[in-house]
Order: C-alpha cells, then structure tokens, then sequence
C-alpha cells in the first residue's frame, strides 16, 4: 500500500468500516508520523534553498561591484582622467603595454561572464527554492487535513460511546 493510498484510506475511513479493525488508531499515527517527518524534511529543504539562493544573490552583487570599476578602469585610457590618477598608480595601469591591457581586459570579460553565470545560477536556485515552498505548503495542508480528519474520527467515536444506553435494554 503506497503513502497516497494510506492517505485516501484515511480520509475515506467511517465507522462502519472501522468495526472489525483494531489497530486503526495505530496505523492513523503512523500515516500522522510521516506526515510530520514529510513536512519537517520539506520546510529543513526550503529554508536550506532559501539562504543559499539569499546568499549567492548577495555574493553577485559584490562580485558584480569589484568587477565593474575593473573593467572602467581598464577600457579607460592612460591620461584621459586626471582627478583619477592615483586610483591608475595603484592598478599602475600607464605602464601596461597594449598587448598586456588587452589581455586585462579579456581576463575582466571573462570575470564579468563568469559572475553573470553565478547570477543565473543564483536564479535557478531561488526557482528551486519558490518550489520547495510550494511543495511544502501543499505537504503541510495535506498534513492538517489528515489531522483533522484523524481528530474527527476520535471525536466520533467518542459520541458514539456516549450514546450507548449505560444498561443494555433486557
């Protein structure tokens, strides 16, 4: 019997069915065990995604800020900016040659592509995680319905031995 049948079980479950059973309060428990471990793995995953896709998000932005400036400096050309001449001597970027700038330039193009991946990365991760969300809301109300119904037919049972004469009619 596999979980989704247990699960229709359950909620198809009335007390003429449950005359002759005895161990169903046992199996009811069971199905409501799982149903907590289901939904406590569900919530560790979309908690988990959720920092990471946070994390690289933020990761890109920084690398996105360090790689910018590098590649305006570089495509910048050596006197074109006075007021920016000490920032130049830390790079030391006057005494580059030309084969060396373009190759500046090509290693800043590839940082620049490599950080763009990190960004589709961080959005395939924050996809996943918007799933893991729906994917636990639904396990969540799957679980409450099963509680409830689990809570009603201990409720009705419970009336129905208040409803039987105290002394049997002779």
């Amino acid at each position: 019997m596999t979980d989704k049948d247990l699960g229709h079980a359950l909620l198809n479950l009335d007390a003429q069915r449950l005359a002759g059973v005895g161990d169903v309060r046992e199996q009811t428990w069971k199905i409501l065990e799982r149903d907590r471990n289901r939904v406590w793995w569900w919530t560790a995953g979309t908690f988990a995604l959720w920092g990471l896709a946070i994390f690289m998000v933020m990761l890109m932005m920084v690398l996105y800020a360090l790689v910018f400036p590098l590649q305006a400096k570089l495509a910048q050309r050596p006197g074109e900016n006075p007021a920016a001449h000490r920032e130049q001597e830390r790079l030391d970027l006057d005494n580059l040659t030309p084969e060396q700038r373009e190759d500046a330039q090509f290693k800043a193009q590839i940082m620049f592509q490599m950080v763009t991946l990190g960004v589709t990365m961080s959005v395939g991760v924050t996809c996943l995680a918007v799933l893991f969300s729906v994917m636990l809301n639904r396990a969540s109300r799957r679980a409450t319905l099963r509680q409830i119904n689990a809570s009603l037919l201990e409720i009705s049972e419970q009336l129905k031995e208040l409803r039987k004469p105290a002394n049997p009619p002779q």
